[in-house]
């Protein structure tokens, strides 16, 4: 595999992982350092981590879209930027609603155990949307 597809695939995994709610994966694709922060949250490892998702339990369903990403490797490391929009599907008063938001992660990847991890991928909502929805 080409270098310069690591950080799309991990991105990629990372949003079937949460999707799919198999997030007892996620140590496939982060080191057990793993660190995020997010708008009210910080995790300094990847259980904390894993901790943290508990939140999408709030949720029917979510949907990750990957967008564009731009970055640069520098040796085993990788520092770079991945645009995602996440949509997540939940009831409020009877409706079902879509809450949209537009991401911006600040990854860093990096070469442990002979392989391509996350050792830390910040989150920063550019924006959020909630609208109603009209699944199947």
């Amino acid at each position: 595999m080409a270098e310069a597809d690591i950080p799309r695939l991990l991105a990629v995994k990372y949003a079937r992982f949460v999707d799919d709610r198999q997030f007892e994966r996620m140590g496939e694709i982060m080191s057990e350092d793993f660190t995020q922060q997010g708008p009210g949250f910080t995790s300094s490892s990847l259980a904390e981590f894993l901790e943290t998702l508990k939140v999408l339990d709030n949720y029917i369903a979510t949907f990750h879209l990957v967008g564009n990403q731009c970055g640069e490797w520098c040796n085993d490391i990788y520092r770079g930027e991945t645009w995602s929009v996440a949509s997540h599907i939940h009831e409020q008063d009877g409706e079902q609603l879509k809450l949209d938001m537009g991401i911006r992660y600040q990854d860093v990847i990096e070469y442990i155990g002979g392989g391509f991890k996350y050792t830390s991928r910040d989150l920063h909502v550019v924006w959020t949307q909630d609208l109603p929805c009209h699944a199947p």
